[in-house]
């Protein structure tokens, strides 16, 4: 790792020389292992050695000098003697140079020798980076623990990843000098060796952020000399507590812990380091003489924000105050862009130490002067300018909504970050932006729209005397790029230009220049890959800040007063997924055709509603999007359906004699051939399940489906989705009925991995299978086999074949299920009637749960008007809930039923009962409606009730009854004879007193809801517990 100069790791984790072994004149590459005694099973990439020499002597010999040797076409005895020092480590100082010579021959050689060459240094490298990232990384699957005659040191592996990973960027840099343009051999320079696991417990026990190291892990994905070069930039800093280590303590992998509270836990405003109110300078004081909160009047800047206008402060140093100016068309101001864990917000007030704002007009100051931007230094900081109180609710949504213009019309940015406020801008490009790329502020979502709208970034670093400058312009910064870049010893320039891109470096640069940028679908892809590294505190933020971003009018969406949210937790996750659903609406409405369609094959949890099952759940997935890039992809513009979202993709049918045969229980993968030859076939291996999968018989109840982002999977596994086909859709032309198009109405169910399999003992094995199979269909029809069929053939489709894609829809509630739902909505309902009653009379009803719903036995009625003397089983309700008595003011609980019985000429035919409200019996007006399940009478019956009757006793119930009979008319029924439908309750006419001055509820208009029965046919009221 010597070679890496810029780095300056001194004797951090030098590596042991084991011993050469590899001899260039009679050992091959590839059969080195053989020819050693190590034998490797390609099946299982498992080691075995009946030999004495040890697994990291003989893995040094082969993918450390074997390899150099392969591809320089050094000597390995040459490279053991040259790149070994005295005390017996592996130095590569001298790698530059043999590099260089490479270069050299390549550019010498004839195109034909030249392109057979590279290919064969690509083969190499293909194999040896296998074996080191199974072997040799944190996560790889072959890893063995120490004691183990496979375990490798890791000092060991990360030279084997730094090596490979140096090699793979120089044959990269060769082949753009002197040309190579054999399509599908170049290899991928940006693609890591390996996660040193060295380097992974060194940051832990130094007291890294876990989160930011996992961030780091797959922003890098997974390059070794990357993470290097993002560890020693944060060493070489004269911070002696770097904020990037200070207090994270209590961070995961999944969540940062850092917290900014003071002891009461409520967030504390900072003081500046050198402020002597901070509690580590070396002279801290309480003194409030020394440092006190300032800001605005706030009656100004909500005078101009309820006028719609842009509040900009003004701080004068000497006379300690913070004035407010209204914004004019191109007025020069500066934005200051920072993050609240920083210390740098005020939950409290829109005042500021005034510690900090000395420090934002030095770091104003300078901006100024660069970039000529008049006398006056105006500012703009959410903390100030955004009103803070209650009362201005309503200007606090107009601030929210001002954000995109007061980003956009600023002269400038500057980025305040704790972390990089204490380390120097780095000499070179790659320290400086890795620096930025780990730093804390580009973690953070409402950053990520500062810093795109911006026309200009300033980060502020710590300035390296009195007279340095402390502001790094990104502009200056990028232009060192094109010559950092252009090395063979390593691509960490690239790997640290990720915060460029971290930033829409591009769409910015096309957004502030007016160039032409991507179309919808390709911003709407950046702002996807830039925002999953991304985390904010408030979860219901996310989809303001992305359409603040997006320059989105979200008035009137489930997210319009996101930014009003005080208390996180009052927002439940339904409502989360309500705002993510009016964002994506919201895009497809004013962006037609700009949803990626590959965002179909996303990692992350699913939105709930089957119309947006392909949705994932939040843009802050913080993973790594595989291989190949799914947003980078697409066959034809995703469009907005009722259905779910309608892509083209090719894919296959899979067809298979039940869901068992192509996952049973606990297998994870399978295999299948996709044409009669039994020549080409696909392995595919599940990678993600959703967390609501099929239960039950249901999982054997729809055909499964493969949608792949792009024809012809090859070796390298691809992902793709496993779904389930909800629906076959053909569609054809009124003018030409033979041509037809079938789309495929599927629910998102898994994401899988497919490849496609060239191991030729595996696929005899699985032709052998499949014949077989086929000879014995007659006994597996017959029911003859005791075996399983587990036969799975693929039907390849065209590759713009047409999904509608969405979540699975809801299970299908049976008859008895529509039924209890119903009556437990209706209980509910006459329960709070009857709490309603009693508090207009007077009574008062202890707290009850929701009324209980008892299931008695099922019996047979004769039905309803159905055809014939068809009889249904059918269970019958009672409801049981709390009931105001006369008993001495108490409450009892009491219960009744209402009979409905069918007249087909039999008496004594069974009667099916519902739940109806009990009577009371206290002498208290209740208006007459409550007293009847049914209130009004079905069509075509007729009513017999008192006349004038408005108020009823309790301790006399009213009676009604509707009756009907068969029509006079001899018309036949067309579900057969008419039913006789009966509702009966008792009771007496009210006193006429009550009639003269009724009760405000009497006055109420009886509601009527018409209520399908068991038959089909309707009534007003409910009955069978079920509505229509």
């Amino acid at each position: 790792m010597d070679h890496l100069q810029n780095l300056q790791l001194g004797d951090l984790w030098k590596p042991a020389y084991y011993g050469n072994l590899f001899n260039s004149k009679k050992h091959d590459f590839h059969n080195f292992p053989n020819q050693i005694g190590w034998t490797l099973s390609n099946d299982t990439l498992e080691f075995e050695t009946e030999t004495d020499i040890s697994f990291n002597k003989f893995l040094q010999s082969w993918l450390f000098f074997g390899l150099l040797s392969t591809i320089l076409g050094k000597p390995a005895k040459t490279l053991s003697e040259t790149l070994v020092s005295e005390a017996g480590y592996i130095n590569t100082s001298r790698l530059n140079g043999y590099l260089e010579d490479w270069r050299n021959d390549v550019a010498q050689q004839k195109p034909h020798t030249r392109s057979l060459r590279m290919i064969r240094a690509q083969i190499a490298l293909d194999k040896a980076r296998h074996i080191v990232t199974e072997y040799c990384s944190d996560d790889g699957k072959k890893i063995k623990p120490e004691g183990h005659p496979c375990h490798v040191h890791p000092y060991l592996g990360l030279s084997l990843m730094v090596l490979g990973e140096t090699l793979t960027n120089a044959k990269s840099k060769i082949v753009e000098k002197v040309g190579f343009n054999i399509h599908g051999w170049h290899g991928d320079a940006m693609e890591g060796w390996g996660t040193p696991s060295c380097v992974l417990e060194t940051m832990k026990r130094n007291g890294w952020c876990r989160k930011l190291v996992e961030i780091l892990k797959l922003q890098l994905r997974s390059h070794a000399t990357s993470l290097l070069a993002a560890y020693a930039s944060h060493v070489q800093t004269d911070a002696v507590t770097s904020y990037l280590i200070e207090g994270h303590k209590d961070c995961t992998k999944e969540k940062c812990g850092i917290k900014v509270r003071g002891t009461d836990g409520k967030y504390v405003t900072q003081h500046q380091p050198l402020c002597r109110r901070h509690p580590k300078h070396p002279l801290t004081s309480n003194d409030e003489n020394l440092c006190w909160q300032m800001g605005p009047e706030i009656g100004e800047v909500v005078e101009l924000i309820s006028h719609h206008r842009v509040p900009l402060m003004e701080y004068d140093r000497d006379d300690g105050a913070v004035r407010v100016v209204g914004y004019k068309p191109y007025m020069p101001y500066a934005t200051l862009s920072h993050v609240w864990s920083d210390g740098y917000g005020n939950p409290e007030s829109n005042k500021l130490w005034k510690c900090q704002l000395d420090f934002f007009d030095d770091l104003i100051k300078e901006a100024h002067e660069e970039s000529r931007s008049g006398e006056k230094r105006l500012f703009w900081i959410d903390t100030l300018a955004v009103p803070i109180h209650e009362q201005y609710k309503a200007q606090r949504r107009i601030a929210v909504r001002q954000i995109h213009g007061v980003y956009t019309n600023a002269r400038y940015t500057v980025v305040i970050d704790k972390g990089l406020g204490q380390m120097l801008p780095a000499d070179s490009y790659e320290g400086t932006a890795m620096r930025i790329l780990a730093s804390g502020w580009m973690r953070r979502l409402w950053t990520l729209q500062e810093a795109y709208l911006s026309r200009r970034l300033y980060f502020a670093f710590a300035p390296g005397g009195p007279r340095e400058k402390r502001l790094k312009n990104l502009e200056d910064l990028e232009e060192m790029y094109p010559k950092a870049s252009d090395i063979l010893t390593s691509n960490i320039p690239s790997a640290a230009r990720n915060y460029f891109h971290n930033l829409l470096g591009n769409d910015r640069r096309a957004r502030i220049n007016e160039l032409p940028a991507g179309n919808g679908t390709d911003i709407l892809a950046s702002v996807w890959r830039a925002a999953r590294w991304r985390t904010t505190n408030h979860q219901e933020h996310e989809t303001l800040a992305l359409a603040t971003l997006l320059n989105l009018d979200y008035q009137n969406t489930k997210f319009q007063d996101a930014g009003l949210i005080k208390d996180a937790a009052k927002v439940e996750d339904d409502q989360l997924q309500g705002m993510m659903i009016d964002l994506w609406k919201l895009l497809d409405k004013t962006c037609p055709g700009s949803i990626p369609p590959g965002i179909i094959f996303l990692p992350g949890e699913k939105l709930k509603d089957p119309s947006f099952g392909w949705a994932p759940k939040t843009w802050l997935s913080n993973e790594e999007l595989e291989y190949p890039d799914p947003l980078s992809s697409m066959v034809g513009a995703a469009k907005l359906v009722p259905e779910g979202l309608l892509v083209q993709y090719p894919g296959f049918v899979l067809h298979a004699q039940s869901r068992r045969a192509i996952l049973g229980d606990n297998e994870n993968s399978f295999h299948f051939p996709s044409d009669s030859t039994l020549l080409e076939w696909y392995g595919v291996e599940l990678v993600g399940l959703r967390s609501n999968p099929p239960i039950g018989v249901q999982k054997d109840e729809k055909q499964l489906a493969i949608i792949l982002c792009r024809p012809k999977p090859k070796e390298i596994p691809e992902i793709a989705l496993l779904v389930e086909i909800e629906e076959i859709i053909v569609q054809r032309s009124f003018n030409d009925k033979q041509h037809r198009s079938t789309i495929y109405h599927v629910s998102y169910d898994w994401r899988v991995k497919i490849w496609r399999e060239t191991n030729t003992d595996l696929l005899s094995k699985w032709r052998d299978y499949i014949t077989a199979s086929i000879d014995h269909d007659e006994k597996i029809a017959t029911g003859d086999s005791e075996h399983e069929d587990k036969m799975i053939c693929g039907e390849a489709l065209d590759s713009d074949q047409r999904w509608y894609v969405g979540g699975r829809p809801p299970p299908r509630k049976t008859e008895t299920e529509k039924m209890e739902e119903e009556v437990k909505k209706l209980a509910t309902h006459k329960m709070a009637e009857t709490v309603q009653i009693a508090a207009e009379v007077g009574l008062t009803l202890p707290k009850a749960n929701a009324p209980e719903v008892k299931k008695t036995v099922p019996f047979t009625i004769n039905g309803l008007g159905g055809p014939g003397r068809t009889s249904f089983s059918r269970p019958t309700y009672t409801v049981t809930s709390p009931r105001p008595t006369a008993n001495n003011g108490s409450t009892s609980v009491t219960s009744q039923v209402i009979s409905v019985q069918t007249s087909q000429g039999d008496s004594s035919a069974p009667q099916q009962q519902y739940p109806v409200q009990p009577p009371a019996l206290a002498q208290t007006t209740i208006p007459a409606y409550h007293q009847v399940f049914m209130a009004q009478p079905p069509d075509g019956l007729q009513a017999a009730t008192p006349r004038g009757a408005r108020s009823r006793s309790v301790s006399a119930v009213s009676s009604s009854s509707y009756n009907t009979q068969p029509p006079s008319t001899g018309q036949h029924h067309p579900h057969g004879s008419s039913p006789s439908l009966s509702v009966q309750t008792l009771g007496t006419s009210p006193p006429a007193e009550r009639e003269a001055s009724p009760s405000p509820r009497s006055r109420l208009p009886v509601p009527t809801k018409p209520v399908k029965i068991a038959n089909g046919s309707a009534v007003n009221g409910s009955a069978n517990g079920r509505a229509a």
